[in-house]
């Protein structure tokens, strides 16, 4: 009976988690998005802006400044993909000189391996690699994020985020990330939060 009860809460547990999990959603941009297949994928090499156009939202309705460059300079295609933590882009912020020219270059190795450049005028600043794969039209990074405290869904909660890339039919780079916030007591859902964000960065 004490076996019986211990897997049936294993269960709970588990599918608690995985409702609680980011979810990616192309709502507010399929109409715009390509849909890329295998063998096509590596249309995703190129040359983007730094820093995005345009910022959608998934909250139904676009924002005043969506679409105004000065609000949209606090993000970079950069940071974003690799999920960098406000310390380390802080560093990355202290090596830019704001009057120099900045190209985010992606290459896709092959079908699990990206290549990530920042460009500073002609130079190479920044040469990183990220692990993924296709899936569903886009290619779907593997540095996810997933951090719990106390003990999630009974006395805590759970905190992730994952992250994925595609490309408008324009030819300009998408950038599309879910967030998962969840805090329960008792598996009672008491505070917790989600969303995805998605920024266009323009093909040059």
């Amino acid at each position: 009976m004490i076996n019986r009860k211990k897997h049936i809460f294993f269960l709970i547990f588990i599918a608690l988690l995985v409702q609680s999990c980011a979810m990616f959603s192309k709502k507010r941009f399929r109409k715009d998005s390509e849909y890329l297949t295998e063998n096509n994928i590596k249309k995703l090499s190129g040359n983007y802006t730094f820093h995005p156009v345009k910022r959608i939202s998934n909250s139904g309705s676009k924002k005043p400044n969506d679409e105004i460059p000065d609000s949209l300079v606090y993000n970079n295609a950069y940071d974003f993909m690799l999920n960098m933590d406000y310390k380390s882009s802080k560093k990355f912020d202290s090596i830019r000189n704001s009057k120099n020219d900045y190209t985010l270059n992606l290459e896709l190795e092959n079908s699990n391996r990206l290549r990530i450049k920042i460009l500073e005028n002609t130079n190479v600043i920044k040469d990183t690699f990220l692990s993924g794969k296709y899936r569903k039209g886009m290619f779907y990074l593997d540095n996810k994020y997933l951090k719990c405290h106390g003990v999630p869904y009974l006395f805590g909660g759970c905190s992730n985020n994952k992250r994925r890339i595609g490309l408008t039919k324009n030819g300009n780079l998408l950038i599309n990330e879910a967030v998962s916030n969840d805090g329960a007591f008792l598996i009672i859902f008491a505070a917790g939060y989600s969303y995805n964000s998605t920024y266009e960065y323009k093909q040059k």
